[in-house]
């Protein structure tokens, strides 16, 4: 989306290259980059103040319809929903049951990789085709895409719930919701019989913190664990595996209702986070290459800010498709709180449009599932690889943790020219499906199997 300020600077940046075209070529085109770069610094800098607004815009959103809600008196204590769909303790039950506590994170079972810093996990490349009859590969993306995309939704906007259900009806793609705990159950407003519809059709329903980080009393450590416990116990088959973190990894509160709280203990910490996620979701972000993607500090564009303006490099999602950008083949993630006009839903609409548009291209998924594909991908090792004239066998092995990392790999396979059109492929005894692809006149088998979970054959 590009706003009028974007505009008007757009079409100052034109009239001063049209009134520089007197000059040699030289001069003009140093001028026309210098002008450019400070067009696209100008740019990034709005949207880093705009994702600023956008998260104290929400705050106070939610703020004053709690204070509506206290107004007319909805939560009294007659009309208060229960926040979690446990029975009721029994007279003389003194039992404590304790939630589970998360796996510790070990070599072999990590629950989320380290900060790669400047040096890449892996090389970045195009679509891989193995070269020889019974080669294996294993793509960056799921389904082979060349890119990934995942759209989320923070805070508790439960009155954009149907405009979502609508996109994601139309698209057949699913969101995450990145939920403020103790703000559910109070009222018909914002009750857990929301969260548990959207988790019943398949979305993503992850944690924003206990209180959003805007309680004293909730250190850090007590924001990302006690919301965790709180969802998982109040949602049927909720998996809290991802935080998105409330005012961003360096918690910037400015102009939010919160802003007076700025206790080191009510700070973000990706340390601490590591402890009970699998990735966590910043809410400002340039696009930064697959293979150095901190999953504890993921970036994300706000609103989808200049999803489709060339002039905001760090933010242009065709850039994932361009071999000479540095976002080549990355994963993009946009985040949205309210979505109070025509105006915003059409701006949604546009993005949803053009992602059809290359959807064939693109792997579009929920946030949590993208980011345990991306750290088994950057893990994954082919072993064993044995090979007979009609068939290979393999096992597909990575340093995650097993019990959190549950997502397929998509595996690549080279087919003989002559292929009968026989094929099946088994992991551990129980059968996957499989497609072909043709590149160049090869064929090729897709397929996906989860790391370490036993044998995979494929027979031909």
């Amino acid at each position: 989306m590009i706003n009028l300020r974007k505009i008007s600077l757009q079409v100052s940046f034109m009239a001063l290259t049209l009134s520089l075209s007197a000059c040699n070529e030289q001069t003009t085109q140093a001028t026309q980059t210098g002008q450019a770069s400070t067009l696209a610094q100008t740019l990034e800098e709005e949207d880093r103040q705009a994702a600023l607004y956008d998260q104290a815009d929400s705050l106070w959103y939610l703020e004053n319809e709690r204070a509506k809600r206290l107004a007319e008196g909805a939560a009294a204590p007659e009309s208060i929903i229960q926040s979690s769909p446990q029975s009721k303790r029994e007279v003389g039950d003194y039992s404590f049951t304790q939630p589970p506590v998360p796996p510790v994170s070990k070599p072999g079972q990590l629950l989320n990789l380290p900060d790669p810093g400047t040096t890449p996990r892996f090389t970045v490349t195009g679509l891989q085709w193995p070269a020889n009859v019974g080669d294996l590969s294993i793509s960056m993306w799921a389904k082979d895409k060349m890119a990934a995309f995942s759209l989320t939704i923070d805070d508790n906007h439960v009155q954009d719930h149907a405009f979502w259900y609508e996109m994601s009806e139309q698209y057949g793609w699913k969101w995450t919701w990145f939920l403020i705990a103790n703000q559910i159950g109070w009222s018909s407003a914002d009750h857990w019989g929301h969260w548990q519809k959207a988790l019943d059709q398949g979305h993503d329903v992850q944690s924003h913190g206990q209180t959003h980080l805007c309680d004293a009393l909730f250190y850090t450590f007590r924001e990302y664990r006690q919301s965790q416990v709180e969802i998982e116990r109040s949602l049927a088959n909720a998996k809290v595996r991802s935080l998105a973190y409330p005012f961003g990894i360096n918690t910037d509160k400015r102009g939010s209702p919160c802003e007076p709280l700025t206790s080191e203990r009510t700070k973000n910490s990706r340390a601490e986070a590591a402890k009970y996620f699998l990735a966590a979701r910043d809410v400002y972000g340039a696009l930064s290459s697959p293979a150095k993607i901190d999953y504890l500090k993921v970036p994300s564009v706000s609103s989808s800010r200049n999803f489709l303006n060339p002039q905001a490099p760090w933010a242009y999602f065709d850039s994932v498709f361009n071999p000479t950008s540095a976002n080549y083949r990355t994963w993009y993630v946009v985040h949205y709180h309210n979505v109070p006009n025509d105006t915003a839903k059409n701006e949604v609409r546009q993005v949803l449009a053009h992602l059809q548009a290359v959807e064939d291209k693109v792997w579009i998924a929920p946030f949590t599932q993208v980011a345990q594909y991306g750290q088994e991908f950057a893990t994954a090792q082919l072993t064993n690889v044995q090979r007979t004239a009609n068939s290979v066998s393999f096992q597909l092995k990575d340093q995650m943790n097993d019990t959190w990392f549950d997502q397929p790999l998509t595996v690549k396979l080279r087919l003989p020219d002559a292929w009968s059109g026989n094929l099946s492929v088994q992991q551990n005894s129980v059968s996957r499906s499989v497609r072909t692809v043709v590149n160049q006149d090869k064929t090729y088998a897709l397929f996906e199997v989860i790391p370490d979970r036993g044998l995979v054959t494929v027979t031909y």
